[in-house]
């Protein structure tokens, strides 16, 4: 069965969370705070020149697993496997729209990436066997982000007692106040010896982690499976894939409806925001969806 809502009914749903503790639990006195930290990591208002607490939150924990003091990364480039494989579904998702007439700014973008990308040396953090590590998911992993800022952040101040009864523009001062490079070398240092001296917090660690990504991916697999069923398996198109090149537009796969190619963003519940949505036209219209438990819920903007 198929529901659809349209983006600005969307207010009320929120991201659904792992079924794991939180890693906030952990801290005890400090834990009310640390959820109060991992709230406000996702607020996408905008906060001046810093940005978004959103994206300043995810590039800087970008920077921090991908610190090769403390962990093992590796740079993509033209010649490596993991580069072109990556580089061939851009060009296929490029190709897909240009050839159905759908979503010219994307197509366009996608022309200056294939353009660029050989230059821009993306690094991308690999396990002890050189294949892709679960860290490059930390940039989303909210209650992790939140645990490990929240112990700088009990480093970095003297008053602990009223942490619980702070405010919400003085949590996202404190809060830009930490993320910034100054920082970066500090949380990657205690991140690499937790993992390393705590056996527990690595388990759950990365449990947590892959849990997060299974579930992502059934949720995928769930929605792709119901969209060839509907419009046949010609017209769906993933693009699905770790540190995938196409990701960055926020899009995990392509339908083809009536001759229109739709770029789709598939997450485990209803995004407010969804990355894709930000080049919605006449002349592109991309789809969101989600699963709420046996349901496949598709929901567009309104143009």
């Amino acid at each position: 069965m198929e529901y659809i809502i349209t983006e600005s009914q969307l207010n009320l749903l929120t991201e659904a969370k792992d079924k794991f503790q939180n890693l906030c639990d952990t801290l005890g006195p400090t834990s009310e705070f640390c959820k109060k930290v991992e709230t406000a990591l996702k607020d996408h208002r905008k906060g001046g020149k810093e940005g978004n607490m959103l994206n300043t939150s995810k590039n800087f924990f970008n920077k921090v697993v991908r610190n090769g003091d403390y962990f093992k990364t590796t740079t993509l480039r033209p010649g490596i496997p993991e580069y072109d494989s990556r580089l061939e579904q851009l060009v296929k998702f490029r190709d897909v729209l240009q050839n159905n007439g759908s979503c010219p700014k994307i197509v366009e973008e996608a022309n200056k990436d294939i353009r660029n990308l050989p230059d821009k040396d993306l690094v991308m953090v690999v396990d002890s066997e050189n294949q892709y590590s679960l860290l490059n998911r930390l940039d989303t992993h909210y209650s992790a982000k939140a645990y490990l800022l929240t112990n700088l952040i009990l480093k970095e101040i003297k008053n602990k007692e009223n942490l619980n009864n702070v405010n919400d523009e003085k949590l996202r001062e404190v809060l830009y106040h930490v993320m910034n490079d100054e920082f970066v070398g500090e949380i990657s240092k205690f991140l690499s010896e937790t993992l390393n001296s705590n056996n527990e917090f690595h388990d759950y660690f990365f449990g947590s982690l892959k849990s997060s990504k299974d579930k992502g991916n059934q949720v995928e697999n769930d929605v792709f499976n119901f969209l060839r069923q509907k419009y046949g398996n010609d017209n769906v198109i993933e693009f699905s894939g770790d540190f995938g090149f196409v990701d960055y537009f926020g899009v995990d796969g392509v339908v083809i409806i009536n001759g229109e190619a739709h770029p789709i963003q598939i997450s485990t519940a209803a995004k407010s925001s969804p990355k894709v949505f930000r080049y919605s036209s006449e002349s592109c219209r991309p789809l969101g969806f989600f699963k709420d438990k046996n349901k496949i819920i598709k929901y567009e903007e309104l143009i």
